[in-house]
């Protein structure tokens, strides 16, 4: 007797094969009812006067006489670090793939300010600076159909150096805490249950200086977060140590702080002065994800050629919308 011959439907056979490709981790494509959120962190006396020594700016002549008599070496007599913070500018990012183990979302906040107070004194006068931060969440609904948290990022002001930000009107950021638990990238059935993600962060502004130039969405700066091969099981060994390693890492890029707008103010005794605005600007988040290890290398020079001009009143790279 004949073994009988099974023939498979070639349109049944396809749909099992896709079916079977289609099997993903528990830990991947978690976007039912996906919600963004992203939130300020805003604090009075960001940096304090009391806690800053004085800076003397020396003559040449006065540095000159500094180095010759100074115990410590040359400029002994300044109470800042001089020396250069140099970081690698080439980093590898996830490239653009459309492919199914790829997936990408943003965040942003618009309307902020900068300072809690006007400013008498300039453009970028530091003095009633209230940015400390800022927090971001991705949620979902889980299979119970639960909100569940699939990520929540938190930057801070990195004020290690708070000379920085009244030297060279800039700042840089820190990340403070971070969790991962579920990806929106799908996460292939079978393997290691880690993502590779990254952040590029905008800080951006629209201002007038006292000359009347209007800057509309102006760069001030960009950072970015590279976090690979992160893991996204929390039973599984070194989750927590993983995490607990990027407390407190420092991002990489820097942002001038945001200008103040030209304009004017009223006087207790109803006069109008001239004075400068509270800084407005937005933040805006890009976040790459992929749990397949294609990278692409990149140089971070996009901001180089933004340059504050001598006088700290105006972007010189900005572009002029125009003039009044």
């Amino acid at each position: 007797m004949k073994t009988p011959l099974i023939f498979l439907n070639p349109l049944g056979l396809a749909m099992a094969i896709s079916l079977a490709s289609c099997a993903g981790s528990p830990f991947g494509s978690a976007v039912n009812s996906e919600r963004l959120h992203m939130k300020i962190k805003e604090q009075k006396n960001v940096i304090v006067a009391d806690q800053l020594k004085s800076q003397k700016v020396l003559t040449m002549d006065e540095r000159a006489e500094a180095d010759k008599d100074a115990p410590r070496g040359p400029l002994a007599t300044m109470s800042v670090d001089v020396i250069s913070l140099a970081t690698d500018a080439i980093k590898n990012i996830i490239a653009n793939d459309k492919k199914r183990y790829n997936a990408s979302y943003s965040f942003g906040l618009t309307d902020l300010y900068f300072y809690d107070q006007l400013s008498n004194e300039g453009a970028f006068d530091p003095v009633g600076m209230q940015f400390s931060g800022f927090r971001i969440f991705r949620t979902f609904k889980n299979a119970a159909g639960d909100e569940d948290t699939a990520l929540a990022a938190d930057f801070g002001l990195d004020t290690t150096n708070s000379y920085e930000i009244i030297n060279n009107s800039s700042f840089h950021l820190k990340l403070r805490d971070f969790h991962l638990r579920f990806a929106k990238a799908k996460i292939p059935k079978g393997g290691d249950n880690k993502l590779n993600l990254d952040f590029e962060i905008t800080f951006l502004t629209s201002y007038v200086n006292s000359q009347g130039l209007i800057f509309d969405s102006a760069v001030l700066g960009k950072f970015y977060l590279f976090v690979r091969n992160a893991p996204l099981d929390s039973s599984s060994p070194g989750y927590a140590g993983y995490y607990a390693s990027m407390k407190d890492s420092s991002l990489t890029g820097r942002s001038f702080i945001i200008p103040r707008s030209f304009g004017y103010h009223r006087e207790p005794d109803g006069q109008t002065k001239p004075s400068y605005s509270r800084g407005q600007y937005s933040i805006e988040i890009k976040v790459k994800e992929s749990s397949k290890n294609r990278f692409v290398n990149k140089v971070l020079l996009e901001n180089a050629n933004i340059i504050i001009d001598a006088g700290g009143s105006s972007l010189k790279a900005a572009p002029v919308l125009k003039k009044l």
